[in-house]
Protein backbone atom coordinates (compact mmCIF):
# COMPACT_ATOMS: atom_id res chain seq x y z
CA UNK A 1 0.00 0.00 0.00
CA UNK A 2 2.91 2.27 0.92
CA UNK A 3 4.29 1.53 -2.55
CA UNK A 4 0.56 2.52 -4.44
CA UNK A 5 0.89 5.94 -1.97
CA UNK A 6 4.13 6.75 -2.65
CA UNK A 7 3.79 6.11 -6.57
CA UNK A 8 0.47 7.91 -6.66
CA UNK A 9 2.32 11.47 -4.98
CA UNK A 10 5.60 10.71 -7.65
CA UNK A 11 3.42 9.94 -10.59
CA UNK A 12 2.34 13.36 -10.25
CA UNK A 13 5.19 14.77 -9.91
CA UNK A 14 6.78 12.99 -12.74
CA UNK A 15 4.13 13.83 -14.99
CA UNK A 16 4.44 17.64 -14.07
CA UNK A 17 7.83 17.85 -14.39
CA UNK A 18 8.19 15.95 -17.70
CA UNK A 19 5.34 17.41 -19.37
CA UNK A 20 6.19 21.00 -18.33
CA UNK A 21 8.63 21.86 -21.40
CA UNK A 22 5.65 20.69 -23.64
CA UNK A 23 2.86 22.56 -21.84
CA UNK A 24 0.24 23.96 -24.71
CA UNK A 25 2.00 22.35 -27.44
CA UNK A 26 0.16 20.73 -30.13
CA UNK A 27 1.09 16.86 -30.62
CA UNK A 28 3.17 17.93 -33.65
CA UNK A 29 4.60 21.01 -32.48
CA UNK A 30 5.85 18.39 -29.68
CA UNK A 31 7.42 16.12 -32.73
CA UNK A 32 8.83 18.91 -33.64
CA UNK A 33 10.57 20.84 -30.94
CA UNK A 34 11.35 17.67 -28.84
CA UNK A 35 10.31 14.41 -30.98
CA UNK A 36 8.30 11.88 -28.76
CA UNK A 37 9.30 12.69 -24.93
CA UNK A 38 10.55 10.51 -23.10
CA UNK A 39 12.42 11.73 -20.36
CA UNK A 40 13.17 14.98 -18.41
CA UNK A 41 14.10 17.45 -21.30
CA UNK A 42 14.90 21.19 -21.00
CA UNK A 43 12.40 23.60 -22.74
CA UNK A 44 12.85 24.92 -25.63
CA UNK A 45 12.64 28.66 -24.75
CA UNK A 46 11.49 29.98 -28.06
CA UNK A 47 8.58 28.05 -27.83
CA UNK A 48 7.66 26.99 -24.16
CA UNK A 49 7.12 31.00 -22.55
CA UNK A 50 4.44 29.67 -19.43
CA UNK A 51 6.83 28.35 -17.20
CA UNK A 52 9.12 31.32 -16.95
CA UNK A 53 12.50 29.96 -16.20
CA UNK A 54 12.24 26.17 -14.83
CA UNK A 55 14.43 23.49 -15.83
CA UNK A 56 14.21 20.17 -16.89
CA UNK A 57 13.21 18.04 -13.84
CA UNK A 58 11.62 20.11 -11.86
CA UNK A 59 7.60 20.50 -10.80
CA UNK A 60 5.48 23.47 -11.69
CA UNK A 61 2.68 24.78 -9.59
CA UNK A 62 0.42 21.40 -9.64
CA UNK A 63 2.64 19.56 -7.51
CA UNK A 64 3.28 22.36 -5.15
CA UNK A 65 -0.65 22.78 -4.70
CA UNK A 66 -0.74 19.16 -3.97
CA UNK A 67 1.75 19.05 -1.38
CA UNK A 68 0.15 22.36 0.12
CA UNK A 69 -2.89 19.50 0.61
CA UNK A 70 -1.05 16.77 1.64
CA UNK A 71 0.70 19.11 4.25
CA UNK A 72 -3.17 20.31 5.26
CA UNK A 73 -4.00 16.92 5.76
CA UNK A 74 -0.73 15.83 7.87
CA UNK A 75 -1.14 18.76 10.40
CA UNK A 76 -5.28 18.71 10.43
CA UNK A 77 -6.04 14.97 10.10
CA UNK A 78 -8.90 16.14 7.48
CA UNK A 79 -9.20 18.60 4.89
CA UNK A 80 -9.86 22.49 6.46
CA UNK A 81 -11.60 24.98 3.62
CA UNK A 82 -9.58 28.02 6.39
CA UNK A 83 -6.58 26.53 6.91
CA UNK A 84 -6.53 25.87 2.64
CA UNK A 85 -7.38 29.23 1.64
CA UNK A 86 -4.77 30.67 4.63
CA UNK A 87 -2.00 28.22 2.77
CA UNK A 88 -2.68 28.80 -0.91
CA UNK A 89 -2.60 32.66 0.38
CA UNK A 90 0.83 32.45 1.84
CA UNK A 91 1.96 30.54 -0.87
CA UNK A 92 0.79 32.94 -3.46
CA UNK A 93 2.18 35.94 -1.64
CA UNK A 94 5.86 34.50 -1.05
CA UNK A 95 6.16 33.22 -4.88
CA UNK A 96 4.58 35.99 -6.74
CA UNK A 97 2.45 34.03 -8.27
CA UNK A 98 -0.42 36.10 -9.51
CA UNK A 99 3.15 38.03 -10.94
CA UNK A 100 3.81 34.83 -13.31
CA UNK A 101 2.66 33.13 -15.95
CA UNK A 102 1.98 29.62 -14.70
CA UNK A 103 -1.42 29.22 -12.72
CA UNK A 104 -4.83 28.89 -14.56
CA UNK A 105 -7.58 31.43 -14.92
CA UNK A 106 -9.22 30.05 -12.05
CA UNK A 107 -6.79 29.35 -9.77
CA UNK A 108 -5.79 33.45 -10.08
CA UNK A 109 -9.00 34.48 -9.80
CA UNK A 110 -8.72 32.10 -6.37
CA UNK A 111 -5.58 33.73 -5.50
CA UNK A 112 -7.14 37.46 -6.67
CA UNK A 113 -9.83 37.12 -4.43
CA UNK A 114 -7.34 35.76 -1.08
CA UNK A 115 -4.78 38.46 -1.35
CA UNK A 116 -7.60 40.90 -1.56
CA UNK A 117 -9.53 39.93 1.30
CA UNK A 118 -12.49 38.51 -0.88
CA UNK A 119 -14.83 35.37 -0.56
CA UNK A 120 -13.40 33.44 -3.28
CA UNK A 121 -16.45 30.96 -4.21
CA UNK A 122 -18.83 33.48 -5.83
CA UNK A 123 -16.15 33.32 -8.42
CA UNK A 124 -15.17 30.01 -8.30
CA UNK A 125 -18.68 29.10 -9.61
CA UNK A 126 -17.93 29.40 -13.07
CA UNK A 127 -14.55 27.82 -13.60
CA UNK A 128 -14.14 24.43 -15.22
CA UNK A 129 -10.42 23.93 -15.25
CA UNK A 130 -8.46 21.83 -14.18
CA UNK A 131 -6.79 23.32 -10.81
CA UNK A 132 -8.92 21.03 -8.27
CA UNK A 133 -8.22 18.03 -10.14
CA UNK A 134 -4.32 18.15 -10.39
CA UNK A 135 -4.05 19.13 -6.47
CA UNK A 136 -6.80 16.82 -4.82
CA UNK A 137 -4.60 13.08 -4.82
CA UNK A 138 -3.22 13.40 -1.09
CA UNK A 139 -7.15 12.96 -0.24
CA UNK A 140 -7.45 10.00 -2.00
CA UNK A 141 -4.60 8.79 -0.47
CA UNK A 142 -5.86 10.26 3.16
CA UNK A 143 -9.57 8.42 2.62
CA UNK A 144 -7.99 5.74 0.74
CA UNK A 145 -10.33 3.19 3.62
CA UNK A 146 -13.64 5.30 2.69
CA UNK A 147 -14.48 6.55 -0.24
CA UNK A 148 -17.73 8.22 0.68
CA UNK A 149 -15.14 10.33 2.72
CA UNK A 150 -12.36 10.81 -0.49
CA UNK A 151 -15.36 12.55 -2.64
CA UNK A 152 -16.64 14.40 0.56
CA UNK A 153 -13.37 16.21 1.06
CA UNK A 154 -12.65 16.30 -2.65
CA UNK A 155 -15.43 18.13 -3.23
CA UNK A 156 -15.00 20.40 -0.31
CA UNK A 157 -11.24 20.82 -1.77
CA UNK A 158 -12.66 22.07 -5.31
CA UNK A 159 -16.16 24.80 -4.13
CA UNK A 160 -13.44 26.95 -3.42
CA UNK A 161 -11.39 27.94 -6.08
CA UNK A 162 -13.13 25.57 -8.60
CA UNK A 163 -16.94 25.08 -7.76
CA UNK A 164 -18.52 24.20 -10.88
CA UNK A 165 -20.02 20.80 -11.45
CA UNK A 166 -17.41 19.75 -13.55
CA UNK A 167 -14.73 20.61 -11.97
CA UNK A 168 -16.06 19.24 -8.67
CA UNK A 169 -17.13 16.07 -10.24
CA UNK A 170 -12.89 15.74 -12.00
CA UNK A 171 -11.78 16.35 -8.46
CA UNK A 172 -13.86 13.18 -7.09
CA UNK A 173 -13.30 11.10 -9.72
CA UNK A 174 -9.58 11.55 -9.65
CA UNK A 175 -9.21 10.98 -5.65
CA UNK A 176 -11.73 8.20 -5.95
CA UNK A 177 -9.31 6.68 -8.81
CA UNK A 178 -6.20 7.15 -6.61
CA UNK A 179 -8.26 5.54 -3.75
CA UNK A 180 -9.36 2.76 -5.12
CA UNK A 181 -5.74 2.17 -6.72
CA UNK A 182 -4.29 2.33 -3.47
CA UNK A 183 -6.76 -0.07 -1.85
CA UNK A 184 -6.02 -2.28 -4.31
CA UNK A 185 -7.98 -5.24 -5.76
CA UNK A 186 -9.49 -3.80 -8.55
CA UNK A 187 -9.12 -3.72 -12.39
CA UNK A 188 -8.38 -0.42 -14.19
CA UNK A 189 -12.09 -0.78 -15.53
CA UNK A 190 -13.27 -1.09 -12.03
CA UNK A 191 -11.45 1.94 -11.09
CA UNK A 192 -13.02 3.58 -14.16
CA UNK A 193 -16.48 2.92 -13.19
CA UNK A 194 -15.47 3.93 -9.17
CA UNK A 195 -14.28 7.35 -10.80
CA UNK A 196 -17.21 7.77 -12.83
CA UNK A 197 -19.41 7.43 -9.74
CA UNK A 198 -17.83 9.81 -8.17
CA UNK A 199 -18.14 12.08 -10.70
CA UNK A 200 -21.42 11.73 -10.57
CA UNK A 201 -21.67 12.89 -7.32
CA UNK A 202 -19.51 16.39 -7.63
CA UNK A 203 -21.71 17.04 -10.45
CA UNK A 204 -24.52 16.84 -8.03
CA UNK A 205 -23.33 19.27 -5.80
CA UNK A 206 -21.25 21.56 -8.05
CA UNK A 207 -22.61 24.86 -9.78
CA UNK A 208 -24.24 23.88 -12.90
CA UNK A 209 -22.99 25.19 -15.66
CA UNK A 210 -23.42 24.74 -19.46
CA UNK A 211 -20.79 21.64 -19.65
CA UNK A 212 -20.40 18.86 -20.93
CA UNK A 213 -20.36 15.67 -17.64
CA UNK A 214 -16.90 14.82 -16.39
CA UNK A 215 -18.88 11.75 -15.80
CA UNK A 216 -20.46 10.53 -18.98
CA UNK A 217 -17.03 10.84 -20.35
CA UNK A 218 -15.04 9.37 -18.02
CA UNK A 219 -17.26 6.28 -19.03
CA UNK A 220 -17.42 7.25 -22.83
CA UNK A 221 -13.08 7.10 -22.67
CA UNK A 222 -13.60 3.57 -21.34
CA UNK A 223 -16.03 2.51 -24.35
CA UNK A 224 -13.54 4.00 -26.90
CA UNK A 225 -10.48 2.57 -25.51
CA UNK A 226 -12.57 -0.73 -25.77
CA UNK A 227 -13.58 -0.25 -29.45
CA UNK A 228 -9.89 0.62 -30.67
CA UNK A 229 -7.57 -1.28 -28.69
CA UNK A 230 -7.12 -3.77 -31.34
CA UNK A 231 -6.13 -0.84 -33.76
CA UNK A 232 -2.94 -0.40 -31.44
CA UNK A 233 -2.13 2.52 -28.55
CA UNK A 234 -0.95 5.54 -31.09
CA UNK A 235 -4.84 4.69 -32.92
CA UNK A 236 -6.46 4.71 -28.97
CA UNK A 237 -4.63 8.15 -28.25
CA UNK A 238 -5.55 9.39 -32.19
CA UNK A 239 -9.52 8.49 -30.79
CA UNK A 240 -8.75 9.94 -27.11
CA UNK A 241 -7.20 13.08 -28.18
CA UNK A 242 -9.65 13.87 -31.15
CA UNK A 243 -12.82 13.19 -29.29
CA UNK A 244 -11.99 14.90 -25.86
CA UNK A 245 -9.31 17.78 -26.76
CA UNK A 246 -6.38 17.72 -23.72
CA UNK A 247 -6.68 21.51 -22.79
CA UNK A 248 -6.79 22.45 -19.50
CA UNK A 249 -10.93 22.40 -19.46
CA UNK A 250 -11.65 20.10 -16.98
CA UNK A 251 -13.61 17.71 -19.03
CA UNK A 252 -11.20 17.67 -21.59
CA UNK A 253 -8.29 17.26 -19.30
CA UNK A 254 -9.57 14.75 -17.18
CA UNK A 255 -11.24 12.60 -19.36
CA UNK A 256 -8.09 12.23 -21.94
CA UNK A 257 -6.24 11.45 -18.39
CA UNK A 258 -8.31 8.60 -17.48
CA UNK A 259 -8.66 7.45 -20.78
CA UNK A 260 -4.97 6.68 -21.12
CA UNK A 261 -5.17 5.57 -17.56
CA UNK A 262 -7.35 2.54 -19.07
CA UNK A 263 -5.20 2.21 -22.16
CA UNK A 264 -2.16 1.34 -20.79
CA UNK A 265 -3.73 -0.77 -17.59
CA UNK A 266 -2.77 1.54 -15.49
CA UNK A 267 0.95 1.11 -16.01
CA UNK A 268 2.47 4.68 -14.38
CA UNK A 269 5.53 4.96 -16.62
CA UNK A 270 3.51 4.53 -19.84
CA UNK A 271 0.58 6.32 -19.28
CA UNK A 272 2.83 9.48 -17.73
CA UNK A 273 4.47 9.00 -21.38
CA UNK A 274 1.22 8.91 -23.10
CA UNK A 275 -0.14 11.53 -21.58
CA UNK A 276 1.80 14.45 -21.50
CA UNK A 277 2.95 13.44 -25.71
CA UNK A 278 -0.84 14.09 -25.74
CA UNK A 279 0.03 17.74 -26.14
CA UNK A 280 -1.65 20.81 -25.07
CA UNK A 281 -2.22 20.71 -20.79
CA UNK A 282 0.88 17.98 -20.71
CA UNK A 283 1.91 19.06 -17.57
CA UNK A 284 -1.08 19.02 -15.89
CA UNK A 285 -2.56 15.99 -17.75
CA UNK A 286 0.76 13.73 -17.16
CA UNK A 287 0.25 14.88 -13.44
CA UNK A 288 -3.23 13.49 -13.09
CA UNK A 289 -2.34 10.38 -15.14
CA UNK A 290 0.93 9.82 -12.83
CA UNK A 291 -1.54 10.31 -10.16
CA UNK A 292 -4.09 7.81 -11.29
CA UNK A 293 -1.34 5.26 -12.89
CA UNK A 294 0.65 5.70 -9.25
CA UNK A 295 -2.17 4.69 -7.34
CA UNK A 296 -2.21 1.51 -9.50
CA UNK A 297 1.15 0.12 -10.24
CA UNK A 298 3.05 1.96 -7.33
CA UNK A 299 6.18 3.77 -7.30
CA UNK A 300 8.15 0.56 -8.06
CA UNK A 301 6.92 0.40 -11.29
CA UNK A 302 8.47 3.95 -12.86
CA UNK A 303 12.29 4.31 -13.27
CA UNK A 304 14.49 4.75 -10.01
CA UNK A 305 15.95 7.91 -11.89
CA UNK A 306 12.44 9.76 -12.60
CA UNK A 307 11.94 9.59 -8.74
CA UNK A 308 15.12 9.90 -7.75
CA UNK A 309 15.19 13.51 -9.99
CA UNK A 310 11.75 14.76 -9.45
CA UNK A 311 12.46 14.40 -5.95
CA UNK A 312 16.06 16.25 -5.49
CA UNK A 313 14.68 19.19 -8.04
CA UNK A 314 11.40 19.76 -5.89
CA UNK A 315 12.97 19.40 -2.27
CA UNK A 316 10.27 16.82 -1.45
CA UNK A 317 10.43 13.57 0.37
CA UNK A 318 7.52 12.25 -1.50
CA UNK A 319 7.32 8.45 0.29
CA UNK A 320 7.39 10.03 3.55
CA UNK A 321 4.53 12.38 2.92
CA UNK A 322 2.61 9.16 1.06
CA UNK A 323 3.32 7.52 5.02
CA UNK A 324 2.60 10.19 7.03
CA UNK A 325 -0.87 10.61 5.44
CA UNK A 326 -1.46 6.54 4.96
CA UNK A 327 -0.87 7.29 8.84
CA UNK A 328 -3.42 10.05 9.51
CA UNK A 329 -6.49 9.35 11.00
Amino acid sequence: MLDRAYGCLVGGAIGDAMGMPASFFTREKIKKTYGYIEDFIEPELETQSYHGTLHAGEITDDTQESVIIANLLIEKGCFDKVEFERAMKEWAIENKMLESTVIGPSTRRFLTALVEGRDPEEGAKESATNGSAMRVAPIGIRYHADLEQCRLAAAQSSVPSHGSAPAVAAACAVAAACAAGIQGGKTPGEIMDIAAEAAEYGESVGYDITAPSVSRRIRLAKRLVDENREKGFSAVLDELVGIFGASMQVYESVAIAFGVFYAVDGNAKDGILAAINAGDDADTNGAICGNLCGAYSGASALPDAWKKRVEETSHVDFKATAKKLLLVN
